[in-house]
């Protein structure tokens, strides 16, 4: 029974943060990153990214600020303003010495939703704060093998040539998506999956279909639950939606032997986007992930940029 114990953290953490947007009525309160850390730090065999629980807390709340801030205080219009923060994000991330890439999405995130208020952060803060408590005592109570991090080395030439393309070609999707009102091709989980996929040595690129059928599939659960059981039909409250989905999600992803941690984030976003939005969200996040893919193959080999 210990192997469901993590599974069921993840579900009482997503639905519980799901379920206190609905109490106060306000949907900043979702944060759908806290499904990719779930994903990572507690349902994945090994613990997804190289990086210490006080680093990953320290540059969430790093970003988050930064994603709100942006929107307040930085008159452009959103498609620069995701730019920025999208740039932003990876400068941080290649000196955070971790390969912690959801910190990206804090920082795009509230860009996107065009959020201002600081309940986005706090949110985001107190939610992955809870997860790596789970993480903590799981790791003491032996149910989750403990975490080493190591840090990575400084930057060099080569790193910061990376971040250039991936900002380059990270721009031109931003720019592409939002001006032909397909802004959910970049939603900020897949900025994320684009950062991870273009390190040679990931595992998802490895297996290309299978990551962009999964993340697909996790996105068309996420819009195709949401809009059947509270849109449509409307008999269940969103947060049993949101427990069902990252369900689901964790069973497909033991299914495909495959974890991804963005497409968890992608499927709880459904639980957040209007309700126009969800007929057209699995094909947004598939011609999404088709692209970022098809980009990290290509661009970023061992000894490429």
């Amino acid at each position: 029974m210990k192997k469901f114990i993590p599974i069921l953290c993840a579900a009482v953490l997503v639905g519980g943060m799901t379920a206190a947007a609905e109490f106060f009525g306000n949907r900043e309160i979702i944060f759908p990153e806290i499904a990719a850390i779930a994903v990572g730090a507690l349902v994945s065999p090994k613990f997804s990214w190289n990086a210490s629980k006080s680093r990953i807390l320290v540059y969430i709340s790093i970003c988050a600020v930064l994603g709100v801030a942006i929107v307040k205080w930085l008159p452009l219009p959103i498609w620069a303003q995701m730019i920025v923060a999208f740039i932003v994000a990876q400068i941080l991330l290649v000196n955070s010495k971790t390969s912690f890439a959801p910190m990206i999405s804090a920082a795009v995130l509230p860009v996107m939703l065009q959020t201002e208020t600081p309940v986005y952060i706090a949110s985001a803060v107190i939610l992955t704060a809870l997860i790596l408590l789970c993480r903590m005592v799981l790791e003491k109570a032996d149910i989750l093998e403990k975490n080493e991090f190591a840090p990575l080395p400084k930057p060099d030439l080569e790193v910061y040539k990376k971040v250039i393309f991936r900002t380059l070609f990270g721009s031109a999707m931003i720019v592409s998506a939002l001006f032909t009102d397909f802004r959910f091709a970049v939603a900020p989980p897949l900025l994320v999956a684009f950062t991870e996929f273009s390190n040679p040595k990931s595992k998802a690129r490895s297996v290309p279909i299978k990551a962009v059928a999964l993340i697909t599939l996790c996105g068309l659960f996420g819009a195709a639950l949401r809009y059947a059981l509270c849109v449509k039909w409307n008999i269940l409250p969103l947060y049993a939606v949101a427990v069902i989905t990252i369900l689901c999600v964790i069973a497909l992803m033991k299914a495909f032997s495959l974890f991804i941690p963005p497409a968890g984030a992608i499927s709880i976003l459904a639980m957040l986007i209007p309700d126009d939005a969800l007929i057209m969200f699995p094909l947004q996040i598939f011609v999404g992930s088709t692209i970022i893919m098809i980009i990290a193959k290509l661009f970023f080999k061992e000894k490429s940029v």
